[in-house]
């Protein structure tokens, strides 16, 4: 099917506010699992309509060219239907992306070494979603990458995604909370993430030369592992002059290491 300007035109008006939410968040974050988009845009469902209805609208923004399965392949074996595949736009997808985002990404081209990576960004957000739908906190804002990016002289500090929360204390007053996150897939041992140290040691320099009075975001590093996050936190108390920026914890439970803060 050949996806002309008539066709996008056509078809824009057929496209629900739920429609455009999902183009908007796949496109954000590359690639997604049906799974993801399910709790993201289905949890108000009920139990029994709840996948069914994540199925007919993902078939429909499949068929429409919106939506594309991409490798056609499964995630997780166990899951049924469409919450078990991957999902990244589709060219009519692309298209109608660059008129509800300031800042598209670009398309995602299948490259295996990246889907894992691509992923747990993307579940992070879903998590903090749901936190800040259950009330845990507030979440004020999430950036994946290139825009969480950090740009200080002639360098360029590049964490795998920026949030910021919000929380009500028990005597009433509000903290917000910043945070730099780093996605440790432990994929080299180490090599990644003490490269990544000393970058931030050198952003957060200057950082308090120019606005020595602005609060500095946490920086929050997610270990797959326990054995990993033991490494993890290693390195950071071989840092005494700085360890008191970072955070270890795990992926698999990345609310509480924010909510430490």
């Amino acid at each position: 099917m050949s996806i002309t300007m008539r066709y996008l035109n056509q078809l824009a008006p057929q496209l629900t506010a739920r429609d455009l939410a999902i183009i908007y968040e796949v496109g954000r974050f590359k690639i997604m699992t049906g799974g993801q988009l399910e709790r993201l845009f289905f949890a108000d469902c009920s139990d029994t309509s709840r996948a069914r209805n994540r199925q007919a609208v993902l078939r429909r923004l499949t068929e429409h060219r919106v939506l594309a399965r991409v490798g056609e392949r499964r995630v997780g074996g166990a899951q049924r239907g469409s919450a078990s595949f991957l999902y990244a736009l589709d060219v009519a997808g692309q298209h109608l992306s660059q008129g509800i985002s300031t800042r598209p990404r670009k398309p995602y081209s299948w490259y295996e070494p990246t889907i894992a990576h691509f992923l747990a960004i993307a579940e992070l957000y879903v998590m903090f979603r749901e936190a800040d739908l259950s009330g845990l906190f507030s979440l004020l804002d999430f950036q994946t990458e290139p825009y969480c990016w950090r740009t200080f002289g002639q360098r360029t500090l590049k964490p795998d995604a920026f949030a910021q929360i919000g929380i009500v204390l028990p005597d009433g007053r509000r903290r917000k909370g910043s945070f730099f996150i780093e996605v440790d897939r432990a994929n080299q041992y180490g090599a990644k993430i003490e490269t990544k140290m000393p970058q931030y040691v050198a952003y957060y320099q200057h950082d308090r030369l120019a606005q020595p009075e602005r609060a500095f975001p946490r920086i929050v590093f997610l270990a797959p592992s326990q054995q990993r996050a033991g490494y993890l936190s290693r390195l950071v108390q071989g840092r005494p002059e700085v360890r008191q920026l970072f955070s270890v914890g795990l992926l698999e439970d990345p609310i509480a290491t924010l909510l430490r803060f």
